[in-house]
């Protein structure tokens, strides 16, 4: 484009930040030097008591726990958008109108809106990878239901343990007699600490199913007021009541607060189709021990390097590269790309408990 430069591009792209998503925070971003990630993952944290034995007698050998590794590979994250001929008219007839003028402002909205489209698209891409995979037992697979192509090379399995993912005593979609407070939750933790010692001190689930957790009647009338159990007009309570509540009851919940995420992140498929909705599966809460669940590792893509010939403009801000050049051949284009090798991986998955509040057993794929 006509007086576009890198120096004018890194300035916009630059302003552009992560705050909308949670995966930088769930999966920090950490930079690698190869097309692959591997993290230890331990399976330990009970208290193992020392024995009592008689004095001159040997001293038992313990178990040495294993360290267990999980690692897959970063796949490349790609998206592109077009200026078409009648849209670079339309800037050549403002970069005409706007010579001698200070007021370059619409000028570079016109070009940045393709660059902050291509930001926003690859963080949107990672953003659904991570809350999927926590949300979904660990698993995720990549269909032409949910990616413009299949690329089943990247599907992930963290292989999480049957008994590690649960359902309810009573589910709380069929009614308001679930019993989270009294069965559910304490189930969540005791199997927790059962199995690795772990203490859960956050739940995670998606606004959905945090609605159906507070409609439950044993959660809204705990978390009423004595004069709204008195009266009898009792409303589901919000997110800083029921977590108000679970902090009060540090013997049964040991800390616990829910975390609700609330996300919107839209899918363009192959043939034009867009579908909407939170990468964070309805029904599901995740037990964990801590906010930060693993990493997101990333490298930096090959096309971000300068080659001889290339007129393609590069900006290279945090693990995203964003890149623009022309296409003269007709019809003539202006292309913008984003494009990114990461992946957000589940370094906690493993000690942490999934719960299906529409069922008695867990039955999601």
């Amino acid at each position: 484009m006509v007086g576009l430069t890198e120096k004018d591009m890194e300035a916009e792209i630059r302003t552009y930040d992560l705050k909308e998503y949670y995966y930088p925070t769930l999966f920090p971003l950490k930079e690698t030097n190869s097309l692959t990630w591997k993290v230890l993952e331990a399976q330990t944290g009970l208290k193992i008591a020392a024995d009592l034995t008689a004095r001159g007698s040997s001293i038992p050998k313990k178990t040495r726990d294993a360290i267990a590794r999980i690692q897959g590979d970063i796949p490349k994250i790609t998206i592109s958008r077009e200026k078409l001929e009648d849209e670079l008219t339309e800037y050549d007839i403002m970069v005409a109108m706007a010579s001698g003028n200070a007021d370059l402002i619409a000028l570079v909205e016109f070009w940045a809106e393709d660059t902050k489209f291509c930001w926003d698209g690859v963080a949107a891409r990672l953003e659904w990878i991570a809350l999927k995979q926590i949300s979904c037992g660990g698993k995720l697979k990549i269909t032409n239901s949910n990616n413009a192509t299949v690329v089943t090379e990247y599907d992930c399995d963290y292989l999480i343990p049957a008994e590690q993912k649960i359902g309810v005593a009573t589910s709380y979609t069929t009614g308001t007699a679930g019993k989270p407070f009294t069965k559910d939750i304490p189930n969540a933790l005791k199997i927790g600490r059962k199995l690795y010692g772990a203490k859960y001190k956050f739940a995670f689930m998606n606004v959905e199913t945090f609605e159906k957790l507070a409609s439950q009647e044993e959660v809204y009338k705990r978390c009423a007021t004595l004069v709204q159990n008195l009266t009898d007009t009792n409303d589901a309570p919000n997110l800083q009541t029921v977590n108000a509540y679970l902090a009060k009851r540090t013997e049964t919940f040991r800390g616990l607060q829910i975390i609700v995420i609330d996300q919107d992140i839209t899918v363009e498929l192959a043939d034009g189709t867009r579908i909407t909705g939170n990468p964070f599966e309805d029904d599901v809460i995740l037990f964990s021990e801590s906010k930060v669940l693993g990493t997101t590792f990333w490298k930096k893509p090959i096309e971000a390097k300068k080659r001889p010939g290339s007129v393609a403009e590069k900006v290279m801000h945090g693990h995203t590269l964003v890149q623009k050049y022309s296409d003269d051949a007709t019809p003539v284009k202006e292309v913008t790309e984003g494009i990114a090798n990461a992946f957000p991986a589940w370094k906690l998955s493993g000690r942490s408990v999934l719960m299906q509040i529409n069922a008695t057993s867990w039955t999601k794929n």
